[in-house]
C-alpha cells in the first residue's frame, strides 16, 4: 500500500504541475506512472532478495551454533561418562590397594612363625598389586581421554627440574630468577610435579597477559609447609579473572589442603601464591639447593 500511495502522489503532483504548463494533465500521469512503477517493482525485488539473503544467513548462523552446541554436549557428556567410570576405577583400586596393604602387614607378622603361609599371603599381595596397576593405567586412559590429553611414557617433572623450565621462559623472552628460602624438606613427588605445574601455569600466564618483562620465582620452606610465589612487573590486571591457568592452580592447592591467592601489586605486577602443606621427613638441604638456588 506503501509503494501505491507513493504512486498516486507523484501522479497527482505531476498532473498538476502539467495543467500549470499547458499540458494534459492525465497524459502526463500515466506517462510518468509507468517508469515510476517499474522502479519500485524493481526496488522491492532488490529488497525482498537482500532480505532472501538475510535470512539465509541468520539460518545458516543458527544452523552452525546448534550444531556447535550439539557437539559440545555431546563432548560434555562423554566426558561425565568417563569420569564416571574412572571413579568407580577408583574405588576399586582403593580396595585393593586396602587389600594389598592389609597382606603385606600380615605376611611380615607371621614371616617367622609359618613362613610358609606368609609366603601365600605375600604371593596373593604382589598378584593384587599387579591388578592394581592394570586398573590405575585404566583410569588414567580414561582420564586422559575425557580431558583431551595424551601423555608419553616420561617421567613426571618435579623440583630438580624448575632450572630447565625457567632456562626455557628465559629463551621465550621473560627474564626470570629463582631463589629459595629455608629447609628443603622431602615433599613427595605428587607434591613435586603440581609445585612444578603451578610455576610452569604462572609463568605461562605472565607471558601471556601481563606484557611482563621479568619475573621471580620463590620457594620459601617453613616449618610443615612451603610457600611457592610467582610474580611479575606486568601491567595490572584489575580484578582477578579466574582462567583456566589460576583454577588450575587454586585445584592443586587445594587437592594437598593448601591455599591460593592472586591479584594485582600495589607498586604494578601481579602475584601468584601457593601454600602447600610440606609436613614430611626432612632429607638434606643440598639435594633441592644445588638444583634451583642462583639459577637466574
Amino acid at each position: 500500500m506503501l509503494y501505491l500511495d507513493l504512486l498516486a502522489t507523484v501522479g497527482s503532483l505531476a498532473a498538476i504541475k502539467a495543467e500549470a504548463w499547458g499540458m494534459p494533465g492525465p497524459v502526463v500521469g500515466v506517462a510518468l506512472v509507468g517508469p515510476l512503477g517499474g522502479a519500485v517493482a524493481f526496488g522491492k525485488r532488490l529488497l525482498s532478495n537482500r532480505r532472501s539473503r538475510e535470512l539465509r544467513a541468520e539460518l545458516s548462523a543458527c544452523e552452525a551454533a546448534m550444531a556447535e552446541q550439539h557437539e559440545a554436549r555431546a563432548l560434555a557428556s562423554t566426558a561425565a561418562e568417563r569420569i564416571k567410570i574412572a571413579r568407580e576405577l577408583h574405588d576399586v583400586v582403593a580396595h585393593r590397594v586396602s587389600v594389598m596393604t592389609l597382606g603385606v602387614g600380615a605376611g611380615r607378622m607371621i614371616m617367622e612363625k609359618n613362613p610358609m603361609r606368609a609366603r601365600e599371603t605375600l604371593h596373593a599381595a604382589e598378584e593384587t598389586g599387579r591388578q592394581t596397576l592394570t586398573e590405575l593405567q585404566r583410569m588414567l586412559v580414561l582420564l586422559q581421554a575425557a580431558t583431551g590429553t595424551v601423555r608419553g611414557t616420561e617421567p613426571q617433572p618435579g623440583l630438580a627440574d624448575l632450572p630447565e623450565l625457567l632456562a626455557r621462559t628465559r629463551e621465550s623472552g621473560l627474564g626470570v630468577e629463582l631463589v629459595e628460602d629455608g629447609n628443603p624438606i622431602s615433599v613427595g613427588e605428587a607434591l613435586e610435579i603440581s609445585v612444578y605445574r603451578i610455576v610452569q601455569e604462572a609463568l605461562s600466564n605472565t607471558q601471556r597477559h601481563a606484557s611482563a618483562r621479568s619475573a621471580h620465582v620463590a620457594l620459601r620452606w617453613g616449618p610443615g609447609l612451603l610457600d611457592v610465589l610467582i610474580r611479575d612487573d606486568g601491567r595490572a590486571r584489575g580484578a582477578v579473572v579466574l582462567g583456566p591457568g589460576l583454577i588450575g592452580i587454586r585445584e592443586r592447592a587445594a587437592l594437598f589442603g593448601g591455599s591460593f591467592s592472586a591479584g594485582a601489586l600495589p607498586g604494578g605486577g601481579f602475584e601468584v601464591r601457593a601454600r602447600l602443606p610440606a609436613a614430611t621427613p626432612a632429607r638434606p638441604a643440598a639435594h633441592l639447593r644445588s638444583s634451583t638456588r642462583n639459577s637466574a
